[in-house]
């Protein structure tokens, strides 16, 4: 499913569907694109996060599935096994898909978002969370024709309930 953005009439907004086609149909073809990418939203029953039970409210794809850079991501060697810290970043995301929707923007004090990456070609790759360190403000029209994000690490409360 993609986002909800109204495109406008200039050459690269009508070059979108067709870009998102092809990225749609080539990237699992060839299998260059480990992770599904996937938006998150929960509500705890209590007035805040953490407090009560959870519910997800929604958990939707991002497609095509955005090019995923782990080069901010470290990961080090603890006695309870391996800790992993940091950022990634997100290019190649639709530009069918708005701020809001990539932000989650706006959240209830009793909800969360985050996004969810699962390993998309049976590698067994651990499923890994990552909360937006800002609004995605970096839209590439140039080159990649979509938008960047950049992600940092975070552990959803409760645990994955999906």
């Amino acid at each position: 499913m993609a986002g909800s953005a109204t495109l406008g009439t200039n050459l690269v907004d009508r070059l979108v569907p067709m870009v998102d086609r092809l990225r749609s149909s080539l990237y699992p073809a060839m299998g260059v694109r480990q992770y599904a990418v996937y938006l998150v939203r929960r509500r705890w029953s209590g007035a805040r996060r953490g407090e009560g039970t959870i519910t997800v409210l929604s958990r939707v794809e991002l497609t095509p599935a955005p090019r995923v850079d782990f080069g901010g991501l470290r990961t080090q060697l603890e006695p309870h096994g391996f800790l992993e810290d940091g950022s990634v970043r997100l290019t190649e995301v639709s530009l069918t898909y708005t701020e809001a929707e990539l932000t989650g923007r706006p959240l209830a004090a009793n909800e969360e978002f985050f996004y969810k990456l699962v390993d998309a070609h049976g590698q067994a790759s651990k499923t890994r969370y990552f909360t937006p360190t800002d609004a995605p403000l970096e839209v590439d029209r140039e080159k990649d024709i979509g938008w960047k994000v950049s992600l940092k690490d975070c552990d959803p409360q409760g645990g994955d309930v999906e």
